[in-house]
Parts: structure tokens; C-alpha cells; sequence
């Protein structure tokens, strides 16, 4: 059995990572397109926070089967799936310091996403799409953990519409945040980064 984690996405995703974007520089100054310091800065932190949710939500990815860890699970259990709200937080042996690291860990886990998207899109800073995109990204999220779960390529995580919710709700915070932070002296910082740019400049 083979179990592919968070250092090992660094060792092997961070190399290939620096590869494509030189490419990409490279392609760029072909065409006359001058190196903007604030974009790799904030482009590069972007994908390092990538990394580390796809470390969060997806991985480790287990090669080689789970063996006794399963053994004897039907598939409902094997899927874990959960669509009652909250009902988890009611549990007996669900404590206190547990319920508020769940909750502000899944508030949180895609704030970044959403600010960056606001800040690199003028077409993506309505609250609508803040909530659409949240949404989308965390739906895409449990889809994927389940059919680890079904296959057997991760130990058993909980599918739980509490996540979903939460994600989503961090979107609505993350636009609230970039609208409060987009004034003044940021807002001169953000748009001196991108000013005017066309929608396929700003593709990473």
C-alpha cells in the first residue's frame, strides 16, 4: 500500500508548477507583455494555497487498497454520506473545541479562492458569483471524496451537507471582505497590478 500526501504534491507538483509558469512568462514576453511583479506574487501564493486544499480536502490518496480498514463495509458506509444539517454537532462525543474547529475550518477553506478570483475578475466580484462559484468548488469537492470513498482510495471521509453549507456561506464572507478591502489605497494597489487587463491576459 502506497499513500500519496501533502509533501509528496510539493515534491512533484511544485517543480512542474514553476516549469509551466516560466513557459507561460516566456509566451507572454513573446507577444510583449510586460512582467508584472504584484501578479506572480499573488499567482504563485494562489497555487502554494491550492496545494494545500487539495491536501486539506483530498489527499492522502491510498495506492494499493485499505485492506482491513474496509473490510466488512458495505457500500452506504463505505459512501458515509450525510444530508441532515448540523445533526453531527448533536452528537454525543462531538466537543466543543471540535464543533468550532469544523465550523471556522470549512468558513474559511475557500476565502482565498474567492478573494483571488475577485481580485483577478472584475466580471466574478457579485455577490452571485462569489456564492455560485463556492458552491460549485465545494460540491466539486465532496464529489471527488466520495468516489475515493466508494473506490477505496482514501480512508473513509464524512460527505457532509455541513460542509457544502459552510463553503458556501465562506464565499458570502469572502465577498464581503474583498468589498470592505476594495477602497482607497488597496484598491489603487489592485488595480495598478491589473489595470484594464482582457479576460484571456488574466488567465494564469
Amino acid at each position: 500500500m502506497y499513500s500519496f500526501e501533502l509533501h509528496g504534491l510539493f515534491i512533484f507538483g511544485f517543480p512542474i508548477w514553476i516549469i509551466v509558469r516560466m513557459i507561460i512568462l516566456l509566451k507572454r514576453r513573446k507577444k510583449g507583455i510586460k512582467f508584472n511583479i504584484g501578479d506572480e506574487i499573488l499567482t504563485n501564493l494562489f497555487v502554494i494555497y491550492l496545494f494545500f486544499l487539495i491536501g486539506i480536502t483530498i489527499l492522502p490518496v491510498i495506492i494499493g487498497g485499505l485492506g482491513e480498514y474496509v473490510e466488512g463495509l458495505s457500500l452506504i458506509q463505505r459512501c458515509n454520506i450525510n444530508i441532515v444539517p448540523f445533526i453531527g454537532y448533536f452528537k454525543e462525543g462531538f466537543y466543543f473545541r471540535g464543533i468550532i474547529r469544523n465550523l471556522g475550518g470549512n468558513l474559511v477553506l475557500l476565502i482565498p479562492f474567492i478573494l483571488y478570483m475577485c481580485i483577478r475578475n472584475e466580471k466574478l466580484r457579485s455577490l452571485k458569483s462569489s456564492v455560485k462559484i463556492a458552491f460549485l468548488i465545494s460540491l466539486s469537492i465532496e464529489l471527488i471524496q466520495l468516489f475515493m470513498n466508494i473506490f477505496e482510495l482514501t480512508y473513509i471521509r464524512a460527505i457532509d451537507i455541513d460542509d457544502l453549507i459552510l463553503n458556501t456561506l465562506g464565499g458570502i464572507i469572502a465577498w464581503c471582505i474583498f468589498k470592505l478591502m476594495y477602497k482607497g489605497k488597496i484598491k489603487e494597489i489592485i488595480d495598478s497590478i491589473y489595470p484594464q487587463l482582457s479576460k484571456s491576459d488574466k488567465a494564469i
